[in-house]
């Protein structure tokens, strides 16, 4: 409750007199956690498939488990919980309860030829089934955790909670190839007794912590302490009915979330391959250049030192990505934060030796700063450059240098989105308070005020050239839409991130069947066959790639 009585839904870390930022740390650790898991699965669970004797078109199949989840997941878990009326509030129950199945599929992964006895039939079953289930878990989390990024921070921060998080999404990356390139056996036996074992350990270990530390330092309003007339939809509602209303509602977007849409649409055709196959690429690489150099002992070596040439390129390009996600939200800016950037550079006030220092950074950022969208734009060709630039690149130490480049691209992808995305909402729905408010005649609310909670706001706001919406324009537009909230339009974004993943998951296992059917099962460098056939993949990626980024470019203006 704050000074007036009025019941406050800010999702931020209980202390009062905690900085800005640990507020931003305790909200976003998780994602880093979730990071770690993801990380382990999409670097590694391709070789170890392939370890339990499955076929490549058969691994590309398993991992539409990603899309299909995505697809079905996201949007349904957003819109339930824009619904829950839990004591936890809305989130949370959904981030706790998904973090308990990801453990334990986990476990069964590590540890499947103990749970069924060697057995290849049934282990390879076990396998998959764990993984699709796992890919639906790990949705749940970050479909809730997007959402409680969105929920908690006014217009004005929304660029630097989704810039915290994709920090924390690249300390989580790094930190899961690194473990994959160490020898984890030899270091932590106690673990388990196999590098799949140690690694789904302490993935677990991991995320149960993160998530930890978020939910315990996050709090939420519950849903039933807020006015009825600000749920999202009748709680009568059947759920499926509520899924159905999310395609429907795509028509209605603000513009600038079409636009990212449309951008991620293109743009995940060449982000799928390269992080489901970029360990398998290199590691093939590497087998290539070193076949024939001995008996199955050898060979068995050369697998493991091929998977960790592939660990240790992913790794160089976690690194990258965590650096530029660092870097760039200094150079970047949204509407919002150039806005309060300006205002904070105009101040006048007697400032000390070191405020002043910190008054002309800003003044200097304000002159070499760009556009979000023009920084996404950028991204997307340098990451069509390097996929395409695998014409000509054959070793290994070359393909390290096109994926450690792509990080730069990861990390604007993670980031630059999603703020786009919270920004719009939060503006959208701070415009309609604005009206509400003053059809009231309560008086206007500035769009940037940082007392405005996104719990307490419902949906409606500016029009898709970004001007404000006439009073009953937007009251129209809440009463035809429902109430969009950011699980919602989170959801649907998701769709447009998933559905490129199923066209490509599809093309790479055609792709695939073809090379085996027309080399035949021996063919003469299998490991430098299987090298060109995921980087066709990769080229066709950057193709796609290249159309994201004329998209992008559309955005800018």
């Amino acid at each position: 409750m704050d000074s007036s009585g009025s019941t406050r839904s800010h999702s931020l870390p209980r202390s009062t007199t905690v900085s800005e930022l640990a507020q931003y740390l305790a909200l976003t650790i998780a994602l880093g956690g979730l990071q770690f898991v993801w990380s382990v699965e999409t670097g590694f669970g391709s070789l170890y498939l392939l370890s339990l004797g499955m076929k490549k078109s058969h691994v590309s199949l398993v991992w539409l488990a990603g899309p299909l989840s995505g697809l079905i997941t996201q949007p349904l878990v957003g819109i339930l919980s824009d619904n829950c009326s839990a004591k936890l509030g809305r989130r949370r129950p959904y981030i706790i309860g998904s973090t308990v199945v990801v453990v334990l599929c986990l476990i069964i992964i590590g540890w499947t030829r103990e749970l069924t006895g060697s057995r290849p039939l049934p282990t390879v079953w076990l396998a998959v089934i764990a993984f699709y289930v796992l890919d639906f878990a790990i949705n749940c989390i970050q479909a809730s955790m997007r959402a409680l990024i969105v929920d908690s921070l006014p217009t004005s921060r929304q660029d630097a909670g989704t810039a915290w998080a994709s920090r924390m999404i690249g300390a989580g990356n790094v930190a899961g190839y690194l473990m994959g390139f160490l020898d984890l056996v030899h270091l932590l036996p106690f673990l388990g007794s196999t590098h799949m074992q140690v690694l789904t350990s302490i993935a677990s270990l991991a995320l149960v912590a993160t998530v930890s530390i978020t939910c315990y330092f996050t709090t939420e309003t519950p849903l039933a302490r807020l006015p009825t007339q600000l749920r999202t939809s009748d709680s009568s509602s059947g759920s499926l009915r509520a899924l159905g209303a999310i395609f429907t509602s795509i028509r209605s977007l603000p513009k600038a979330i079409k636009g990212v849409c449309r951008i991620q649409l293109f743009s995940w055709i060449g982000w799928f391959p390269f992080l489901f196959y970029g360990t398998t690429y290199v590691a093939h690489l590497y087998a290539a250049t070193h076949t024939g150099l001995g008996g199955d002992d050898k060979n068995a070596d050369l697998i493991e030192k091929g998977t960790r040439a592939g660990s240790l390129a992913m790794f160089a390009y976690a690194v990258s990505s965590l650096g530029f996600s660092v870097i760039l939200p200094l150079f970047a800016y949204s509407s919002a934060s150039r806005t309060a950037l300006r205002q904070r550079g105009a101040r006048t006030d007697t400032l000390s030796g070191f405020g002043r220092i910190r008054q002309v950074l800003r003044k200097v950022r304000q002159v070499v700063s760009i556009s979000l969208s023009k920084m996404w734009m950028v991204s997307l060709a340098v990451f069509s450059i390097a996929m395409l630039l695998t014409f000509v690149v054959s070793t290994v130490r070359g393909a390290t240098w096109l994926i450690a480049a792509c990080g730069f691209c990861w990390a604007v992808t993670i980031w630059v989105p999603f703020s786009i995305i919270g920004e719009t909402i939060s503006d959208y729905n701070s415009a309609e308070r604005s009206v509400r408010d003053e059809s009231r005649g309560d008086g206007y609310i500035p769009l940037d005020s940082a007392d405005i909670p996104m719990e307490e706001l419902a949906t409606g706001g500016r029009r898709s050239d970004g001007s404000q919406l006439e009073r009953n324009d937007v009251l129209q537009r809440s009463s035809d839409a429902g109430g969009l909230s950011a699980g919602t339009i989170l959801g649907i974004h998701n769709v447009f991130i998933v559905l490129p993943q199923f066209i490509t998951a599809l093309a790479s296992s055609l792709i695939f069947a073809f090379f085996e059917h027309a080399n035949g099962p021996e063919p003469e460098n299998p490991d430098r066959q299987h090298a060109h056939e995921i980087a066709l993949v990769l080229r066709l990626g950057g193709i796609s790639s290249v159309i994201a980024a004329y998209y992008a470019w559309k955005l800018t203006h």
